[in-house]
């Protein structure tokens, strides 16, 4: 019960935190304000103890599988240089294990805010949208390093332009040193080639999204995992390949993923009255993004190797989310935009309250990495869960 308490207090304090400060600059035109949701997000998420299924790996990479190597040797292993310069640089500070942590948040956060600092009013509600849609505690505190490459990613996206196009490959490449699946990065500048909205009739978009959703009742992942392995195999996901096998697809439809298929529908209906407010290249990239990830979430639910590949494309949910509720908020006077508004705040607020319900039930119970006290008792946790696993 302490615990749970301690992860309502600490998530919904941020939450509150990054909205008020990022719409405080939003509304002054302060840079200064957005340092505060920078350094609170970096404080919360680095200075956690044991929080995220792969936290514990991390741990074990840093202080032994990697310590008291050479950058020369460390580059032999099967790491990623982006993440084995950090730790090499942590060492060569003699920093405790927890800076490792405080450098991966602050690269994740920074390189967010660099891609989104240009929208005017959408940060707020995309911190917003980041913390209740449960990507930042069960995303980004578990696979860390394609998160950095994931925000990287989003920064890139504003230099897919004809004359930019060279910084966009480049980042892409900074994204390929946290991790190898940033390799099918380089191809999608190409969907916005000839024009700035790759998806743009909402009819056929409504089919699409609608066939995703009912496709698992047919399992077609065997069928899929045919015509794609050598993509699996070339972002290093190729030890997935038999237990994906093995799975079978999460193709139960419950009350929750009724209002979330609703939610997106809604969005997707309201999608050019969404571009046409923004008016600009951005919000377009990340609808497209945003679309073709809810189609990759409901045809691969559940599964954790095509969760992984796709995750470039899952991720941006939450930022298609923040611009609908900026919007939405400043079209809220009609009853038609407030009831479009309530579906997806109702759709974040159970994401949010299922995460908190059984946040100690697995790793997202938020212990500080300076509350020694709790250590064992969370460590127990980790064991518990993993001991009860099928």
């Amino acid at each position: 019960m302490m615990f749970q308490l301690q992860t309502i207090l600490v998530y919904t304090l941020l939450a509150i935190i990054m909205y008020i400060f990022a719409q405080k600059a939003s509304l002054t035109q302060r840079a200064s304000y957005h340092i505060v949701p920078i350094i609170a997000f970096i404080l919360v998420f680095g200075l956690r103890y044991s929080v995220g299924i792969d936290w514990e790996n991390y741990r074990a990479i840093y202080e032994e599988e990697l310590y008291g190597l050479s950058f020369s040797e460390m580059l032999e292993t099967r790491y990623e240089v982006g993440f084995l310069f950090i730790i090499y640089l942590c060492h060569l500070f003699q920093l405790p294990t927890y800076m490792l942590f405080v450098c991966i948040a602050a690269i994740q956060i920074i390189f967010l805010y660099l891609a989104l600092k240009e929208e005017h009013g959408i940060l707020p509600y995309v911190y917003l949208a980041f913390i209740l849609s449960g990507i930042a505690i069960q995303g980004f505190c578990n696979v860390m390093r394609q998160d950095i490459a994931f925000c990287i990613f989003l920064y890139a996206l504003k230099y897919v332009k004809k004359d930019k196009i060279i910084k966009y490959f480049l980042l892409c490449a900074l994204a390929l040193c946290f991790h190898k699946s940033a390799v099918i990065l380089f191809p999608i500048c190409f969907l916005w080639v000839r024009k700035n909205s790759f998806f743009s009739n909402q009819s056929i978009q409504c089919i699409l999204f609608l066939a995703c959703v009912f496709l698992p009742f047919l399992n077609p992942v065997e069928y899929i995992l045919n015509i794609s392995n050598d993509l699996i195999v070339a972002v290093g996901y190729e030890d997935y390949i038999e237990s994906t096998l093995d799975l079978t697809t999460n193709n139960k439809i419950g009350l929750t993923r009724i209002i979330m298929i609703i939610a997106h529908l809604t969005i997707i209906l309201n999608s050019k009255n969404i571009k046409a407010f923004y008016d600009n290249n951005m919000v377009n990239k990340i609808y497209d993004l945003y679309f073709i990830g809810i189609c990759c979430y409901f045809l691969f639910l559940g599964n954790m190797m095509f969760g992984r590949i796709t995750l470039y494309f899952t991720n941006i949910a939450f930022i298609m989310n923040g611009y609908a509720l900026h919007y939405l908020i400043q079209q809220s006077k009609t009853v038609k935009h407030l009831a479009i508004l309530s579906i997806i705040s109702l759709t974040l607020l159970t994401s949010y309250a299922s995460m908190l319900y059984n946040c100690t039930k697995n790793t997202d119970a938020y212990v500080s990495y300076f509350q020694e006290e709790l250590h064992v008792i969370k460590d127990n946790q980790r064991s518990n869960m993993f001991d009860t696993r099928p």
